[in-house]
């Protein structure tokens, strides 16, 4: 390396994390770039998706329940009643989401409404809450990265942020799913780790940990990474690192127990583990109990060895604790999820799976291609530059969080962003930067991963699309004319129908809702006769199929002889079943 290119002398293996942010100049230069790169790019999605969004037709199921939640709340259902009525049995569905997630779109919603009108305000609030997402994380990215990697970095680090997929896919316009959220709030706490620790920055990052683990459990990785990152710095730290994991757990602990105190939801109940539950609470004020513990020991600790005996007594202490009050959380999210369901449906879900066990090659390559890689890049630049230290530990560990379950990239992709930005403003061989730009840039992995189904996978790819067609706009319009009533249809429907229809809807794609989705099942693959009883008995009005649904693996056995696969075989419909006419690929039928 050349005296140009060399980094500045690395500090003690036990010093803080250098902050290395510039002048408040260079960070004034940085807040513009974000801005026009969220509105253009916002703008690009918005144009391209216009035909479906203008008619509030949103990218993923999650959306349109999102959507139809904060809908309820402000036509008056309670700010802790997060009961979807229109779900499952004739009394509803549970919910495991949280209002935390809905109070920024029913703001815009509340201020919208009355200028431009209800449809109108929902388009335009629909766009404007994930732009805003969108820009706060490539700020943070951008801080993240200058912080750690010199000013140099801010400004690759922000293109590369603009172009780290996964994650920029949870920003498009009608996201407004809680990933989105989580994404800033987990950015933010990694950015508390690479800053040089203080007790207001251990708050900041404990606030966002906590206010994460209550709008969904799919931060939970992440975020035993962080206190694990936290967690070594403080044993070769010294009272700074107090500090910070003072803050982080006074912070984790009192936004926990105030979300107890006021957001806690109607229904509450100790079989769960999926998100703001008791089992889950426990866990959290133990684990912050013992952080705390941690920060105030400090200072009557000597070196890494007396830091390490005492965090492994706490540790031990903590673990025995959370085991006794939160054992449900063993067993996942989904463990009181019907074992019928588990195997054919739960099973089949790509995001709760592992990297390894991805229907397609090239969805392994577009979700892992970008972490993998930045989280070696990151190993590499700790054991040169100690100040990496804490960073490479959380990537890493984040990364081996996502071959377990790829979900997890949605947020770590966009963090390992850092990296390569960083080596991005140091080299200066043209060679390395194009090879940094493009093993940098998420999107380069998504474009290739399709070119690799295209050729390898063609049956799979084929079936995606044919699946994606079933939820089809005009037919849901069509069955959203019909008088109101109770629809039986596949769990890739329910959504869609529940938010773009005025009908009950017996199945969902949410896991609480077991007797609902099993209710589903039994019906469509009952024989019609056995159906036709079921749906007599519990006030079935219409059913609702398509020939690219209920075709998962698991369920091939419970399909000859079924009404699921009558209808999709071209046969005549039972005759207690009546055709309706919805000029899409989904088949809808009242029951006489």
């Amino acid at each position: 390396m050349t005296a140009a290119t060399a980094p500045a002398a690395a500090p003690r293996a036990d010093a803080p994390s250098a902050d290395l942010s510039p002048p408040a100049a260079g960070r004034h230069r940085i807040w513009p770039l974000a801005l026009a790169i969220a509105l253009i790019l916002t703008a690009a999605w918005t144009i391209k998706d216009w035909a479906v969004l203008s008619r509030l037709w949103l990218p993923d199921n999650d959306d349109m329940v999102r959507l139809q939640q904060v809908r309820d709340w402000l036509g008056g259902q309670g700010f802790n009643d997060l009961m979807q009525y229109r779900f499952g049995p004739p009394e509803g569905a549970s919910m495991h989401w949280s209002r935390i997630a809905d109070a920024a779109l029913a703001l815009l919603l509340l201020v919208l409404t009355p200028l431009i009108g209800t449809h109108a305000a929902e388009v335009a609030a629909v766009i404007a809450w994930p732009a805003m997402l969108f820009f706060a994380y490539l700020l943070i990215v951008a801080r993240m990265a200058g912080r750690i990697g010199g000013d140099g970095a801010r400004i690759p680090a922000l293109i590369l942020a603009a172009l780290a997929f996964p994650t920029i896919s949870l920003f498009l316009p009608g996201r407004i799913d809680h990933h989105a959220l989580q994404i800033v709030l987990l950015v933010l706490l990694a950015d508390m780790l690479v800053v040089e620790p203080t007790l207001r920055r251990g708050l900041a990052a404990g606030a966002a940990a906590a206010l994460s683990l209550a709008v969904g459990l799919e931060a939970a990785p992440e975020i035993v990474a962080a206190v694990a990152a936290m967690g070594l710095a403080w044993i070769a730290g010294g009272r700074e690192q107090d500090r910070r994991m003072l803050g982080f757990a006074l912070a984790l602990g009192g936004v926990t127990l105030a979300l107890l105190a006021f957001a806690r939801p109607h229904v509450w109940p100790e079989q769960w583990c999926d998100g703001f539950t008791p089992a889950s609470s426990r866990g959290t004020l133990v684990l912050a109990g013992a952080l705390a513990a941690l920060g105030l020991a400090g200072a009557r600790l000597g070196g890494w060895k007396a830091r390490t005996g005492v965090a492994a007594v706490l540790g031990t202490i903590a673990a025995a604790a959370a085991w006794k009050t939160s054992a449900v959380c063993v067993a996942g999210p989904y463990g009181a999820l019907d074992p019928f369901l588990q195997q054919v449906w739960m099973r089949n879900v790509n995001e709760a799976s592992s990297l390894l066990r991805q229907d397609t090659f090239g969805t392994a390559v577009a979700y892992g291609g970008l972490i993998l890689p930045g989280a070696a890049l990151a190993a590499w630049m700790a054991w040169r530059e100690p100040r990496w230290r804490v960073f490479a530990i959380f990537l890493v560990l984040g990364a081996l969080a996502s071959v377990a379950q790829v979900r997890v990239t949605y947020i770590m992709a966009g963090i390992a962003v850092v990296p390569f930005a960083a080596l991005l403003a140091r080299e200066t061989t043209l060679v390395r930067r194009l090879a940094l730009w493009t093993l940098g840039a998420g999107i380069c992995w998504n474009l290739i991963a399709a070119q690799l189904d295209g050729v390898l996978a063609k049956p799979i790819v084929i079936a995606r699309a044919v699946q994606k067609n079933c939820v089809s706009p005009d037919g849901v319009a069509v069955i959203a004319g019909l008088p109101r009533g109770t629809i039986m249809a596949p769990l890739d429907l329910d959504s869609y129908l529940l938010a773009a229809t005025p009908h009950h809807v017996v199945g969902s794609l949410y896991h609480r809702n077991n007797a609902g989705n099993l209710a589903m099942y039994r019906f469509f693959l009952s024989p019609p006769d056995a159906a036709r009883h079921q749906a007599r008995a519990e006030g079935i009005n219409y059913v609702a199929i398509c020939g690219g649904l209920l075709h998962e693996p698991g369920l091939e056995r419970y399909r000859p002889g079924s009404l699921a696969e009558r209808l999709q075989s071209g046969a005549p419909a039972p005759d207690w079943l009546e055709p309706v006419a919805t000029d899409s690929p989904i088949q809808l039928y009242r029951v006489r």
